[in-house]
């Protein structure tokens, strides 16, 4: 399939050379149509041998949905801080308006179409703690709850104490909250390394989304961890 690719033109804040946002490609269905909504474009780009985001924002209008348009190649350590200011800024602003939502976008192989996931409401904890833990101090939240603890790195996946490959998470996954429910609602809390890369995170993010099942509920907050502070990640 043809590498499907944002080009931006004559943004002068780029002195009107010509950019490029690859977006992630998902087998996922999404929104399609969005009225109403500006753009914030996050490009890939290598400074110094370090991977950074270059942030272009400058024609978002808080009283729009907000598109943002991110590089796949961008790992989440270089793009999570940004994308919580800006929510702040879009929700918090003097001109915010009630009922504007935030989106990723991505290129939809299943349609061959632009489409979208809304992420507005997302807490990004990024103190390394796992989401085991912060449940244990705050129980009483989610005693009610079949809790299910997804830990994200770069080359396995995790459901609760078993390591899996990427290939095997959907169906081990949906299996297990099957058998371990009784009765109850599934809530799953979700757990990202932080060198993992955006195109793996909007993977599973579209993937959960898409469960569509009124039995399972996500966890607003999102883990976002330093696999060097917490050692029981299953990093390896």
């Amino acid at each position: 399939m043809k590498k499907l690719v944002i080009l931006l033109f004559s943004f002068a804040l780029f002195s009107c050379a010509k950019k490029e946002v690859q977006l992630p490609t998902l087998a996922e269905k999404g929104l399609q149509e969005i009225l109403n909504h500006s753009e914030v474009w996050m490009f890939f780009q290598v400074k110094n041998n370090d991977t950074i985001a270059n942030i272009n924002r400058k024609n978002t209008i808080s009283t729009t949905h907000w598109i943002f348009n991110i590089d796949k190649r961008l790992p989440l350590k270089t793009i999570i801080p940004s994308i919580s200011k800006l929510q702040n800024k879009h929700a918090n602003s003097i001109h915010s308006k009630e009922g504007m939502h935030e989106y990723f976008s991505y290129a939809d192989t299943l349609s061959k179409k632009l489409s979208f996931l809304k992420f507005d409401g997302i807490i990004f904890k990024t103190d390394s703690i796992l989401s085991k833990y912060y449940i244990k101090k705050h129980s009483d939240n989610y005693l009610k709850y079949n809790n299910i603890n997804l830990t994200f790195n770069k080359s396995n996946v995790w459901i609760n104490d078993a390591k899996m490959e990427q290939r095997e998470f959907k169906t081990t996954l949906l299996e297990f909250i099957d058998f371990s429910s009784e009765g109850k609602k599934t809530m799953l809390h979700l757990n990202f390394n932080e060198n993992l890369l955006y195109q793996d995170y909007l993977f599973y993010k579209t993937m959960i989304y898409n469960f569509n099942n009124e039995n399972i509920a996500t966890n607003k907050i999102e883990f976002i961890f330093n696999p060097t502070k917490v050692p029981d990640c299953g990093c390896e």
